[in-house]
């Protein structure tokens, strides 16, 4: 894990067919500390005001490739509402593109937002009053995940309170390997976790955390796509085979954030409709 995700980490305070996703268990890490975790993203600077608590919007558009003073409090601002960008280092690099992913597809409620790949003034504008993601289960467990197949988002709640957003990519029903791919919707638990690259039947999977008893299923990291709609990586559009992917920086934070058990591991909801192509 790189200096900015565990900068992040210590400003918090401390997937189809049967199989698409299937997980030899060796080597399968123990379980991740459940320690207490703070909302901020950032430590706090000296006079008191919590780095991206504030955010004055800029004239310039911002996107994929730029560097500055605007795209660090880009950066600063979506990691205070828990979409984790990266460091804040004022360069926009993958890592920040997918958290404005995210960001945009929880104001719109799409998973395929208009103009995703850049930062103008509307999205600045809703940077200064954004909307909260839509809470699939109201009265569910004070901490668990919640993966909304109609927007593409992960939200992991903690004494049900936002700790992390991350645009997702889930099963899409055809893919030109075949169709009939889902990702099951229902009730699951962080089960077990495996760390690095691990082989499934239909590819490997980056820091997978299985859901399934079976091992069928997993919530694992995934390259940068190609482009916002393919079936690499983690698109704006359903990719899968019924895993659930992540950007990678997610993948190497998320089982961190989490308990991970056959009994303790969090709950996980997965509900909604595949995105199409």
């Amino acid at each position: 894990m790189g200096h900015g995700a565990r900068r992040w980490l210590i400003g918090l305070g401390t997937a189809a067919a049967l199989g698409a996703c299937v997980l030899s268990q060796a080597g399968a890490a123990g379980a991740a500390s459940d320690g207490p975790l703070r909302a901020t993203g950032l430590a706090e600077v000296s006079s008191g005001v919590v780095p991206g608590s504030v955010y004055v919007p800029t004239r310039a558009t911002l996107t994929l490739g730029m560097r500055g003073a605007a795209v660090r409090a880009l950066q600063l601002r979506l990691n205070f509402l828990h979409y984790y960008a990266g460091r804040a280092n004022g360069d926009f690099g993958w890592p920040t593109m997918e958290a404005v992913w995210a960001f945009k597809e929880v104001q719109t409620g799409k998973a395929i937002p208009a103009n995703p790949d850049i930062v103008g003034p509307a999205m600045q504008r809703q940077l200064v009053h954004p909307r909260l993601p839509k809470v699939l289960k109201p009265h569910a467990e004070a901490n668990r995940i919640e993966i909304n197949k109609n927007v593409g988002i992960l939200v992991l709640y903690r004494h049900r309170k936002i700790k992390l957003i991350s645009h997702v990519s889930t099963a899409s029903a055809c893919r030109p390997d075949g169709c009939g791919w889902i990702t099951p919707d229902g009730r699951y638990r962080a089960l077990w976790f495996a760390a690095g690259w691990v082989g499934g039947s239909l590819g490997s999977m980056y820091n997978p955390i299985v859901f399934t008893p079976n091992g069928a299923y997993a919530i694992h990291g995934e390259p940068n796509p190609t482009t916002p709609i393919s079936y690499d990586g983690v698109p704006l559009s359903s990719a899968s085979h019924g895993c659930v992917r992540i950007p990678m920086d997610v993948a190497n934070i998320l089982h961190k954030m989490i308990p991970i058990g056959r009994t303790t591991g969090i709950v996980i909801y997965i509900g909604g409709r595949p995105q199409p192509h």
